[in-house]
């Protein structure tokens, strides 16, 4: 019975930790001068600057997103897009997924 006790909680904060680190990220354009990335869910007008539009927005390491603090970069333009971690490890497939936001923000994909 102790260890069914002390196990249930474990078990339970493993999973919560595990699932809630996993964000998508959003990559789009703001008043159609600039890629932009930010985590999807929070403020895009505090996007995260990737690229002037017309540039590639692959292989570019932004700054850190001010969503979770984390770096990332998006790959594979010309064909299928997946975004890496800022340490090259991959981390998810990219979908189209536009809309228009605030801020003069238009989402193009989401990550994750």
């Amino acid at each position: 019975m102790l260890f069914t006790q002390n196990l249930l909680p474990t078990m339970l904060a493993l999973s919560l930790s595990t699932t809630g680190t996993k964000a998508a990220i959003a990559i789009g354009t703001k008043a159609n001068h600039w890629n932009i990335m930010w985590v999807d869910g929070t403020d895009p007008c505090a996007s995260t600057f990737i690229s002037y539009v017309g540039e590639s927005p692959c292989n570019i390491t932004p700054h850190p997103l001010q969503g979770n603090g984390y770096s990332y970069t998006l790959q594979g333009c010309g064909g299928p897009l997946w975004l890496n971690n800022g340490d090259g490890s991959y981390n998810s497939n990219c979908y189209d997924a536009p809309a228009d936001l605030v801020c003069d923000t238009h989402r193009v994909w989401l990550c994750g």
